[in-house]
């Protein structure tokens, strides 16, 4: 009757529909991409000096705070609040444009990327507005990667996230500062996991110290280093992606931990060690600085999402 004939028709217009979403939602995506300006383009940067790490402080004192999500205790970012007035932000990333890294100390260079890193970690979480993790923006940067592409610039250098803490930062900074397994509690990657972001930029003159508190806070909080767990030592994944740095510093992974938490004491090099799931969720937080159930999360399924960027794109 009727409705058979009327089913393929209508079977034909829900396939073209939903791929007209899907080329728009694409095209949301590619415009994203393409409207993203590196703060150092059409500026002469803050003329080669160290940037001013009080600005990133200022941003840290009224944005970040303590809170939890999925119950993992950290810091939490309102980047609802942020994204409202990001000015500071970005006048600090400005002085990185043109900064003479080569005129630096060692304690003055890793202080500077280890704040770039955590800066332009907040800057991209602004600019793209992930519902529910970073990493879900990786699809939407042309190296497949959102460590690998270039959305920054240092010394008149184009830098991506791997070239701040891979390239530069273990590539040499941080062992010749002496603290190859420290800086690790000082990289923040947005999510619940990492380690928290401190309310204060880091700084060469009080560095050491600064990496040391950020340690003890990272390994003495049990969600993220749930610890002495049936004779052996359960640790964030972090000490088996990288376990080689705190191999350099330490010589083990063990005695590393049993530095910086003295409950660990009866740790030895034979104790065993397992690695605790790492959860990527985005470390958001909405206006009373907890995770609410109300903040954004991804969207159910494809078409949802490509007639939500279509309404976008059109508006």
């Amino acid at each position: 009757g009727r409705r058979s004939r009327w089913m393929p028709m209508a079977l034909v217009w829900a396939v073209s529909y939903a791929r007209v979403c899907a080329s728009l939602a694409g095209t949301a995506h590619e415009r994203r991409l393409a409207e993203w300006t590196d703060p150092c383009e059409g500026t002469s940067g803050s003329g080669g000096g160290e940037p001013d790490h009080s600005i990133l402080t200022s941003v840290l004192q009224r944005h970040v705070r303590q809170g939890e999500i999925n119950g993992i205790r950290t810091s939490v970012v309102d980047y609802s609040a942020l994204r409202q007035d990001p000015t500071e932000l970005r006048r600090y990333l400005e002085q990185f444009c043109d900064v003479n890294v080569t005129a630096l100390s060692t304690a003055q260079s890793l202080a500077v990327h280890i704040n770039a890193y955590n800066a332009w970690m907040i800057a991209i979480v602004l600019a793209y507005s992930p519902a529910a993790s970073v990493l879900e923006l990786s699809a939407r940067v042309p190296e497949g990667s959102i460590w690998k592409h270039k959305f920054g610039t240092i010394g008149g250098v184009k830098v991506s996230q791997d070239d701040i803490e891979h390239g530069r930062i273990r590539g040499g900074l941080a062992a010749s500062f002496g603290g190859p397994g420290r800086i690790h509690a000082a990289v923040n990657c947005a999510s619940a996991s990492c380690p928290d972001l401190l309310s204060e930029a880091f700084d060469a003159t009080s560095l050491s110290s600064q990496l040391d508190a950020a340690t003890r806070g990272w390994l003495e909080n049990p969600t993220k280093n749930p610890g002495l767990v049936g004779g052996g030592l359960q640790l964030s994944k972090i000490f088996s992606w990288y376990g080689q740095d705190f191999v350099q510093d330490s010589g083990s992974v063990q005695a590393f931990v049993k530095k910086y938490n003295t409950a660990w004491d009866i740790v030895t090099d034979s104790t065993a060690v397992s690695f605790a799931d790492y959860d990527w969720n985005l470390n958001a937080a909405n206006a009373t600085g907890t995770w609410s159930d109300a903040a954004p999360r991804a969207p159910r399924g494809v078409l949802a999402a490509a007639v939500v960027a279509a309404l976008i794109t059109v508006a």
